[in-house]
């Protein structure tokens, strides 16, 4: 898998604008510049049928919502009216869009670990492009994640964060120590 598969694959998607595509992936560049070892395929099949909507306050308090189902990003315009960092905002759905393995993204696959994914996936989008704006996005589980992530190691951490392995994660923990 190279960059250009990527280019190609988003070139082919006519569900969303140019610029769009390109702030995509300019995000992509700076992944795979960090992790240069995580298998792009998925991301590949993805980004050329992946849809961009409108989501409201209404169905989903959250900023964006990335739908494994759909393949769609949806963006919540009345948050985003709130000061996020946009940037960040969209490299944090790229990493769950990156992990997602058709059934679950990154180890969310049960209902136990959303708050974890969600605040993984905060600290690897902070570290990849930091985040400029005032609104955190998911703070507490970012600072809940950041913990584990200290106890079973963030090599570990990763491993089992983009390996889709929250069973993983689990005897990790347990080696650490932490009764289960």
């Amino acid at each position: 898998m190279n960059l250009d598969n990527i280019k190609a694959s988003l070139e082919r998607n006519n569900n969303i604008t140019k610029e769009i595509k390109d702030n995509i992936f300019e995000l992509v560049v700076i992944f795979n510049h960090n992790f240069p070892n995580v298998n792009l395929d998925g991301l590949m099949n993805r980004l050329s049928t992946l849809k961009i909507a409108r989501s409201s306050r209404f169905i989903s308090d959250d900023v964006s919502r990335y739908d494994i189902k759909e393949n769609t990003l949806y963006l919540n315009i009345y948050q985003m009216k709130k000061n996020y960092d946009m940037r960040h905002i969209f490299m944090f759905e790229l990493l769950n869009i990156i992990t997602c393995n058709g059934k679950c993204v990154g180890f969310a696959s049960s209902d136990i670990f959303n708050a974890l994914n969600r605040g993984y996936t905060e600290i690897m989008a902070n570290f990849l492009v930091g985040n400029n704006g005032e609104e955190l996005v998911f703070p507490k589980e970012a600072i809940m994640a950041n913990m584990i992530s200290i106890i079973v190691g963030d090599d570990n951490m990763k491993q089992c964060y983009f390996n889709n392995s929250a069973e993983l994660l689990l005897s990790y923990l347990e080696k650490a120590g932490v009764d289960l």
